[in-house]
């Protein structure tokens, strides 16, 4: 059985956040600092941030949090997202799990932060997320920016 991982700093609050109308202020938030670092998709000074990535300082894994309701959500569920960004490709397997208090579903699972990861998220373009019947388009303009934190305390390569 696998293990739903609890993300810390911040970005566990980011995710719970019900959903902001300011859909238009969306953008990439990096941060660092002595215990770890974030990328996060999402509107600054809210905690709207329905796509996260977290990683500790110097550990190469990342905890990835995505705000989706697949079409079987119940705590548990085990969903792969599809994260594709031109012919990059980086499949996360993910496990479900239903904040209560904001009514969200998240999907949560671990990746590494190699070469491969950090091309897409530093990529020029649009970021595609397939889970089962969805996709979703993400913007990849100053992700190269925001990712810079990230990769300097996490990266595996």
């Amino acid at each position: 059985m696998r293990r739903i991982y609890t993300i810390g700093l911040g970005v566990a609050v980011a995710l719970a956040a019900s959903s902001i109308n300011a859909q238009e202020d969306l953008q990439w938030i990096g941060h660092s600092d002595e215990y770890g670092a974030s990328l996060v998709y999402g509107v600054p000074e809210t905690g709207f941030a329905p796509l996260a990535f977290y990683c500790e300082r110097g550990n190469s894994e990342v905890i990835f949090s995505y705000e989706f309701e697949p079409i079987d959500a119940r705590d548990g569920v085990e969903v792969i997202v599809l994260l594709q960004a031109g012919d990059l490709e980086v499949p996360i397997e993910t496990t479900g799990l239903r904040l209560e208090m904001d009514d969200l579903f998240i999907l949560e699972g671990m990746s590494v932060l190699d070469e491969r990861l950090a091309d897409l998220l530093t990529s020029r373009g649009t970021l595609y997320v397939f889970v089962e019947d969805g996709t979703a388009e993400y913007p990849l303009d100053w992700a190269r920016e925001a990712a810079e934190g990230m990769l300097s305390t996490c990266a595996n390569f």
